[in-house]
């Protein structure tokens, strides 16, 4: 059964809001603020850090979900035992998931920083939670809008979530930030590897009752990554014209689209060129010249989800690699079974 709950804190009402922007228009015009306002961006951490988010989150995921912090946790029962949902926010979420919906085990997917962007103190909801002997808060930090790091961490944090919920049995609350796209990626895996539900279905399962957006490629690569037994890399090259460019970046590959990997330009001069030593898969990326997102027109393109982005795809060197990976990716081929005994064999 679908279950959706949202609690939580309100905004400044509207009357403040007026009174606020007044004086930060008056600021904005030299006039020094009084001592005894807020400072703007403290004041606003609410709604405009909401409304940031969620443009870096549509920009970043190609799709048109939207977070509101301020309206508090939201969750949606997925199965019997996992629950996907917003990130907690005070102590007393603890007590509302564990007597509301017999919450055993979370797993928080956040990163110091993505605490930090919604002043969020996450001691209190520790501490709430090594008080009650009935729950379990458990941290994995995965980087936010970053496919290859979700496809890298994916094994281990499915093992630990299965190894908590056998010493914890009850059911399981996974969170990132907005519950859209790293942790809906971990029950997915979950359900494929540990329930032995097929991808497609348990896709299908989890949209149905929570709209996301899961990468499914971060779990197809990592379900090739833990059958085939190796992690390889190859060296990449990654080129585009100079014309009058200062400075070229690119955002995407195996750094994430948070982060940037710096060009050099070549000997002769003509064109800003990256080196790499990437593993094998398929790598979405945009130059970032003198500041702009762009795409280079001569290399290779796709749309993902909305966003057209330049892609390098990586294979193996090793043709008994490439063949292994190549049969282990063909529909039916990764069954959950198998992916279960390999995930069992692994010393992460």
């Amino acid at each position: 059964m679908s279950q959706s709950v949202s609690v939580g804190r309100r905004g400044p009402s509207r009357q403040n809001v007026v009174r606020v922007y007044s004086f930060k228009f008056l600021a904005d015009l030299g006039f020094e603020k009084p001592s005894w306002l807020p400072d703007f961006k403290k004041l606003f951490k609410g709604d405009s850090a909401s409304d940031d988010y969620s443009k870096d989150m549509q920009k970043k995921m190609g799709s048109a979900l939207k977070y509101y912090h301020e309206d508090g946790i939201n969750y949606h029962r997925i199965t019997d035992s996992i629950i996907v949902g917003s990130c907690l926010q005070t102590a007393s979420d603890i007590d509302t998931i564990r007597d509301d919906e017999g919450v055993a085990t979370v797993l928080c997917l956040q990163e110091d920083k993505d605490m930090a962007w919604w002043n969020l103190d996450i001691a209190p909801i520790e501490e709430r939670a090594r008080e009650r002997p009935d729950i379990r808060h458990i941290r994995f930090p995965i980087r936010d809008f970053d496919p290859f790091d979700l496809r890298m961490k994916l094994p281990s944090a499915v093992q630990t979530l299965a190894q908590q919920m056998a010493e914890q049995p009850g059911t399981a609350y996974i969170h990132c930030t907005a519950g859209l796209g790293r942790a809906p990626g971990v029950a997915l895996a979950y359900m494929y590897w540990v329930l032995d539900m097929p991808l497609e279905k348990a896709y299908e399962q989890l949209f149905d009752r929570r709209p996301c957006h899961p990468q499914l490629g971060s779990i197809r690569s990592a379900t090739c990554d833990i059958l085939a037994g190796s992690r390889s890399t190859t060296q990449v090259r990654l080129s585009i014209p100079r014309g009058t460019a200062t400075t070229v970046e690119i955002a995407g590959l195996d750094c994430g689209w948070g982060s940037r990997c710096e060009l050099s330009l070549d000997e002769d001069g003509d064109e800003f060129v990256l080196l790499r030593d990437m593993p094998v898969g398929k790598f979405s990326y945009k130059y970032i010249i003198d500041g702009e997102w762009t795409l280079n027109p001569d290399a290779p393109t796709r749309d993902d989800d909305g966003n057209l982005n330049n892609f390098v795809e990586v294979i193996p060197e090793d043709p008994i690699e490439l063949e292994r990976r190549g049969r282990l990716e063909m529909p039916g081929r990764m069954t959950p079974r198998m992916v279960t005994t390999s995930l069992c064999c692994r010393d992460l």
